[in-house]
């Protein structure tokens, strides 16, 4: 009655309900607080949450209190504190004191109530206030697990370094609280902007990755249009490596390395690799810086190279050379490349420090070419040509060798020029012994020449790679 004479009233006859008295206010605000009403919100009530937003804290403290004393599962307006601007004020009032008065012990029915009001308090609040609450809850032994994840996860959310260590201590190895960490972070995931991404740290997206995604694969959405605890957790998990892929920073490209390296994560294999190469690639282009003009002037007038660009172009000048040395000088140089007795191609390290001694003598001062040795998980760059803090990659393959058409891909663009101090580029290098010893194409004919060798290597890339990706075939068949 209370209510519909309210509602009367501001059809026949509108009052600002701003100069009410406080009496008034808190017995209106009592009643719609009481009273369950679905999505009803006057006029009246939402101009007090604009202009007298203390008092409907006030109110909304006293009322969630004595549901909180009475056990009470769910508590009307709670949602509306962490989810709807219009109650912005009020949260900033009401959520740390509602917070305070949470009871310690409660079931896992009323831990809804509990994610509500910390993401209230985490928007809203005061964060040095809100740091010392959840230090003084979590000073308490007789939390249950479930709340104790959700405190230590809202202490991770406002200030992560602080609390990283504790919230993997008490989680990392446990199904069930991982699973309560999940939902403090994904409940109600249709939500946007629910994490805060980007205010976390490298380290702290990865530890996040590492608790949920071990019991969390990658899952697909369910026909029906349902979304189960394990496509959330699967979804917040994907998230989470994406901001990872999403950062230029070094320490995220190590994070990911070690993620993917992490056998409890099987299941994100594939994910966890192609943020790799994603993450390597916004690396690359931020911490690219283009040349000065004086840096210029020196790469025209004959010096050093300025960047990866001009280091590419000109190793690939001085390959070309080669490719015409080689096969045609008087020097018989495609000798050096094959075993006498019986007459067999040499070994594919032979030939390339063979080709590297002729390329050392082309390259100007300031610029370095070595070959490279193993390296971790079996990754092997050929030779690395260097100068100042960028690189350039050739990869080096025999025309018989069994990866010749898929190398170039999977090794030098995919574990070489991925790298930042290259820029994207790279060189694929194919020694050309003859056609009997070419590897068959995977479709198509066996190239008849070197050039159609060439061609067709080319033809295998798209167009955005073949801006910094060249090959070059060298034929030392001798048959020239």
């Amino acid at each position: 009655p209370f209510l519909a004479g309210l509602a009367e009233i501001e059809r026949t006859a509108p009052e600002d309900p701003s100069r009410w008295n406080d009496g008034r206010i808190r017995n209106a605000i009592a009643f719609y607080y009481c009273t369950p009403h679905a999505n009803y919100r006057p006029r009246w009530y939402r101009r007090l949450l604009q202009e007298r937003p203390e008092i409907v804290a006030d109110v909304q403290v006293r009322f969630a209190v004595s549901e909180f004393r009475s056990d009470r599962e769910h508590i009307d307006k709670l949602r509306e504190l962490a989810h709807d601007r219009d109650h912005a004020q009020v949260a900033r009032h009401a959520s740390l004191p509602l917070l305070r008065a949470f009871p310690i012990r409660c079931t896992l029915k009323q831990i809804e109530a509990l994610d509500r009001l910390l993401w209230a308090a985490i928007q809203h609040a005061d964060r040095r206030a809100l740091q010392e609450l959840i230090d003084r809850k979590l000073s308490r032994k007789s939390t249950n697990d479930a709340q104790r994840v959700y405190w230590l996860a809202a202490g991770f959310t406002v200030s992560p370094e602080t609390y990283i260590d504790l919230l993997e201590d008490f989680v990392r190895g446990q199904e069930t609280r991982s699973r309560h960490l999940t939902a403090f972070f994904c409940r109600h995931s249709n939500r946007e902007g629910r994490f805060p991404f980007n205010e976390v740290s490298i380290s702290g997206l990865a530890l996040l990755i590492r608790l949920v995604g071990r019991y969390a694969g990658p899952a697909q959405r369910s026909e029906q249009g349902w979304i189960s605890h394990q496509m959330e957790a699967s979804g917040f998990v994907d998230k989470l490596i994406q901001s990872l892929a999403e950062s230029p920073a070094q320490d995220a490209g190590d994070a990911l390395e070690s993620l993917h390296a992490d056998t409890a994560l099987s299941g994100w294999q594939d994910v966890l690799s192609q943020a790799k190469d994603a993450q390597r690639v916004i690396r690359r282009d931020a911490v690219f810086l283009h040349p000065k003009i004086d840096q210029v002037c020196r790469t025209l007038n004959g010096g050093s190279p300025a960047n990866a660009a001009d280091l590419a172009a000109l190793v690939r000048d001085r390959l070309c050379e080669l490719a015409v040395k080689i096969p045609t000088g008087n020097t018989d140089d495609w000798r050096q490349y094959w075993n006498e007795k019986p007459r067999t191609p040499r070994h594919e390290n032979f030939c390339r420090d063979a080709l590297l001694s002729d390329l050392r003598e082309r390259l100007p001062g300031g610029v370095d070419a070595q070959p490279e040795g193993q390296y971790a998980r079996d990754r092997r760059a050929d030779i690395r040509v260097s100068c100042r803090d960028f690189q350039v990659t050739v990869e080096v393959k025999k025309n018989g060798h069994r990866n010749l058409w898929s190398a170039m891909k999977n090794q030098l663009i995919k574990q070489y020029a991925t790298d930042p101090s290259t820029n994207g580029y790279g060189i694929y290098l194919v020694f050309w012994f003859g056609k009997n010893y070419t590897q068959p194409p995977p479709t198509g004919l066996r190239p008849d020449s070197p050039q159609e060798l060439q061609t067709k290597l080319e033809a295998t890339l798209s167009e955005d790679l073949a801006r910094k990706v060249s090959v070059c075939v060298i034929d030392v068949s001798g048959d020239s």
